[in-house]
């Protein structure tokens, strides 16, 4: 059934965007708290969604959708809480992860009030170290992907409980003011300066292969999140060339510094 557009927000710490309207379907990816999404369809208990944040389309849960204050800030930590009060021994009421969207009423030192429902005043509480403004910029982003290192791999994950390589890179590069697709297969055809020698690469520089992608810390290592070692590890990128050179090798090399 189609229904007329509607905005909504996912209430969940993350929720599966599926392919389609039932949970044994595929796993397209993952929305995070308080992203906004534009409601296309509805199907039961199922609504066919656009992310705002990349315009992902895919089958989200209803138990996931909600209606939250239009969010000003993000969280910048790998995971963070939203606590009951401004003390770190109260209730704990959910976790959010590294991207999540939050509306922030004020910052008051240590703590951050976070403003859940505009009809109830309802708030919960953020360490302030963990936010940061919608408009701030990190430049040094790849230090974020490297907060990463050690969660556990997920294909279609974007939640920092688990996660897979393209979503790796997504989520760290946004800290840097930009906004970039979800999918390798797109995110591989961005406007970048093109390298043509290893030599070249340096930090932030980005390695894509046929449906991978690695980001370098340096001009030996890479850190991706990978299938291999079921987990985001940091390792020689020669290493990473010599198990895929069987199968496939490196497509493009791009500076997204």
């Amino acid at each position: 059934m189609v229904t007329k557009s509607k905005i909504m927000n996912i209430i969940k710490p993350s929720s599966p965007m599926r392919s389609n309207p039932k949970h044994t379907s595929g796993l397209e990816t993952e929305c995070l708290f308080g992203e906004i999404v534009e409601i296309l369809e509805i199907n039961m208990d199922w609504y066919l969604c656009k992310l705002a944040t990349d315009k992902y389309i895919g089958w989200v849960h209803s138990q996931s959708l909600g209606c939250l204050p239009i969010p000003t800030h993000r969280v910048i930590s790998l995971r963070s809480f939203l606590y009951e009060n401004m003390d770190i021994k109260s209730r704990l009421i959910q976790y959010v992860p590294l991207g999540a969207q939050l509306s922030i009423r004020s910052i008051q030192d240590k703590w951050s009030v976070v403003l859940l429902s505009e009809k109830n005043n309802d708030i919960a509480y953020i360490p302030s170290d963990d936010i940061v403004a919608f408009d701030h910029v990190i430049n040094d982003w790849v230090s974020i992907a490297e907060l990463c290192v050690s969660t556990p791999y997920k294909w279609g994950g974007r939640d920092t409980m688990g996660l897979d390589c393209s979503a790796l890179l997504q989520l760290s590069y946004q800290t840097y003011g930009k906004v970039i697709p979800r999918n390798t297969s797109e995110q591989v055809k961005l406007k970048k300066t093109t390298l043509k020698k290893i030599e070249n690469l340096k930090r932030g520089c980005v390695v894509f292969w046929e449906g991978h992608v690695g980001i370098m810390t340096d001009k030996i290592n890479c850190i991706h999140a990978n299938a291999f070692h079921m987990k985001t590890v940091t390792e020689p990128l020669i290493n990473i060339i010599k198990r895929l050179e069987k199968n496939y090798g490196i497509t493009k090399m791009m500076d997204f510094n």
